[in-house]
């Protein structure tokens, strides 16, 4: 059975304010559910299908649990299957925990989706979802240089371990290895991971995984947090600009654009309304992925002094933002 990444969920205590961070960046606002006392969800996102998930109180049992242990921030990712109650089956079998059983997602008496959840080795939340009658509005690619949606990421101290979960349990396919054994024989570096539907045109996202050692930006989170889903990113031609546009709409900079032989990209980073961090660096070529889809060939552009130290600015925590209307409203 194939797996399709379909979004990415954030826990925030302020939905609108939350989503206003993503709005200000450039992302589309595509849905956005409110009931007093039931549920509050917005979806939104930039240059790809996959969503980003915005959830508020009331929250689920498994949501609570997370606040439990985790600030506000990523708290799960979700992949759509053809069949969610064969595909937990399939990964009970395999000894995956489960963080709960199939079940259904119904809103007025209409069965939406079927959702079930699993665990990953370190902890993080897995959703598995199968869409019934559901069709969220999805952004669609513009120009290779417009802002889109590129990956999630988690920091795990055992890299080659969640490597291996992600691609035997759910077929994902590495399309990028930037990693170096460790004296001790764990690896470190990161690597990108993406799904069987993967489509420059439309599906381009992956899943980062950074292990066995940590940057000045990665590092103080896994200090303080393990692992977890640390940060998520997006491409743009223009990093400089958008990060700039961002900053003076009240966007929380967390750290200046700085351009990076080693990966031939320009980097900045920003915090959203909650403290996760926001990536935007430049476009990764299309064919080093289409490459290793339809060939097998991954990219490894490993260099001993990849560990870069770049300036982080503290988090004020004061954003006021500014958010423009969005076009496609009008």
């Amino acid at each position: 059975m194939d797996f399709r990444f379909d979004h990415v969920g954030f826990l925030t205590p302020d939905v609108d304010y939350g989503v206003g961070v993503y709005r200000a960046l450039g992302c589309q606002l595509t849905e956005r559910t409110y009931r007093r006392g039931s549920h509050d969800v917005a979806y939104g996102g930039a240059g790809t299908d996959v969503l980003l998930e915005f959830q508020g109180p009331p929250l689920l049992p498994e949501s609570e649990d997370y606040l439990a242990r985790q600030p506000w921030s990523i708290e799960r990712v979700a992949l759509v299957c053809d069949d969610v109650e064969a595909a937990y089956a399939r990964l009970m079998e395999a000894g995956v925990p489960s963080a709960w059983t199939p079940e259904p997602f119904v809103v007025d008496g209409v069965t939406l989706a079927i959702a079930a959840g699993v665990w990953s080795p370190e902890g993080l939340m897995i959703d598995l979802v199968e869409h019934r009658d559901v069709a969220v509005p999805r952004p669609v690619r513009g120009p290779r240089d417009d802002l889109a949606l590129h990956h999630v990421c988690f920091v795990t101290p055992d890299l080659a371990r969640a490597e291996a979960f992600w691609v035997d349990h759910f077929g994902l396919v590495k399309t990028y290895d930037f990693t170096a054994p460790l004296p001790d024989g764990r690896r470190q570096g990161f690597v990108m991971l993406s799904d069987p539907f993967f489509d420059a045109a439309g599906h381009e996202f992956s899943l980062e995984i950074i292990g066995g050692a940590f940057d000045t930006i990665d590092g103080p989170v896994f200090e303080r947090r393990g692992s977890c889903y640390d940060h998520i990113c997006f491409t743009t031609g223009d990093v400089a600009g958008t990060w700039q546009r961002a900053v003076d709409r009240g966007v929380e900079p967390l750290s200046e654009p700085a351009y990076y032989p080693e990966y031939d990209s320009t980097i900045a980073w920003l915090y959203d309304a909650d403290g996760t961090h926001i990536e935007l660096m430049s476009p990764v070529p299309a064919d080093l992925m289409v490459d290793a889809h339809r060939l097998g060939r991954c990219a490894n552009g490993w260099v001993d002094d990849w560990q870069r130290n770049p300036t982080v600015l503290p988090r004020r925590g004061d954003t006021a933002l500014q958010v423009r209307r969005d076009p496609s409203s009008r």
